[in-house]
């Protein structure tokens, strides 16, 4: 871990950080080893914008992951089959790695049709964060998976490539953090720069050596569809998003050349529940960004208000309340 910058006592530190942020101007940083992977893939705008701002901002980036578009994936992976790893042919991005695997079927094409093949396909996000927390940047200060293109809130997060890769960086010790934004890749650079106010303020709150997030302890955020964000917030999973995935008789919606083909798409789902108010999937509909603690497995872990983290959670919900226009209220489930 990188030691604080010598000289201003750390109180200096922390009002210099949140003036600087509120102004919208860049702070000096101390510089941290940064993983970035995602489930989009390696050449996603998002990554790439993410990559560009976080260097802009001092830090050393790498990023491993998936050749492409490897999105739902969760935490699948390959075991007992071949993985080529690549590098990034484009100079603006010499520390990016991709990861490819093979798999096997029956061809259905009229060269092969009926014959046994071995296909080159994308590795999957849970092997392209593993490739990178063990080949490409084994002493990382933080692991960021995405920003994604789309939501990952409540139950979904089981089934998010991007959620995934983020935990299993967390259950390897690392501190972690899942970005997703309902912007596509509308807005590639904003949504980094989101990333790199949070990264920045939890630089501000640790002193020393400590590590940048409490051992055990990950951030799930996602970014609201709006032009002007109203603020951040500290929330819990949940389990209610508006969307739920389901069998559909017209995938067209999604990819027009599957019009009229049956399969998984997503329907809109019934109104959240009262006791889900304080849940990410309601409270970004809300205009503010979420930002809710994970463990290795998902959901919020009930018992954190009680237990040795609390203060630090307490103190992360302070704390985010300086990047919202006004006083934003804590939620209930850390008070």
């Amino acid at each position: 871990m990188k030691k604080s910058l010598p000289g201003a006592p750390l109180a200096r530190m922390l009002l210099l950080s949140v003036v600087l942020l509120a102004c919208g101007l860049p702070q000096q940083a101390n510089a941290l080893d940064i993983l970035l992977t995602n489930d989009d893939g390696y050449a996603h705008p998002n990554i790439r914008a993410l990559y560009r701002e976080l260097s802009k901002a001092g830090h050393r980036v790498a990023i491993a992951a998936p050749a492409g578009d490897q999105s739902a994936r969760g935490g699948a992976f390959f075991y007992g089959e071949e993985v080529v790893a690549g590098r990034d042919d484009d100079p603006d991005y010499p520390a990016s790695h991709y990861l490819k695997t093979r798999q096997g079927g029956s061809c259905l094409s009229d060269a092969c049709r009926g014959q046994e093949v071995s296909v080159e396909i994308s590795a999957t996000p849970v092997m392209a964060a593993l490739y990178g927390i063990e080949r490409v940047l084994p002493h990382a200060d933080l692991v960021i998976s995405g920003p994604n293109a789309g939501h990952n809130l409540g139950r979904i997060n089981n089934s998010s490539g991007t959620f995934n890769a983020a935990t299993v960086a967390l259950v390897r010790g690392y501190p972690a953090i899942a970005v997703s934004a309902d912007w596509q890749e509308a807005a590639p650079a904003a949504a980094a720069t989101e990333v790199v106010k949070l990264v920045a303020l939890l630089e501000a709150m640790r002193s020393g050596d400590e590590r940048l997030l409490p051992a055990g302890i990950g951030l799930n955020v996602n970014l609201p569809r709006s032009d002007r964000i109203k603020g951040w917030q500290l929330t819990s999973i949940g389990s209610w998003w508006p969307y739920e995935f389901s069998y559909v008789d017209d995938l067209g919606s999604l990819r027009p050349a599957l019009a009229g083909k049956f399969g998984i798409g997503f329907r809109r789902a019934s109104l959240p529940p009262a006791d889900e108010a304080n849940s990410e999937g309601v409270v970004v509909g809300q205009g503010l960004i979420t930002v809710s603690p994970i463990t290795g497995l998902p959901g919020t872990p009930g018992s954190l208000p009680r237990d040795e983290h609390g203060d630090w959670l307490k103190r992360l919900a302070d704390r985010l309340q300086s990047l919202s226009e006004k006083p934003l209220r804590s939620y209930s489930y850390i008070q």
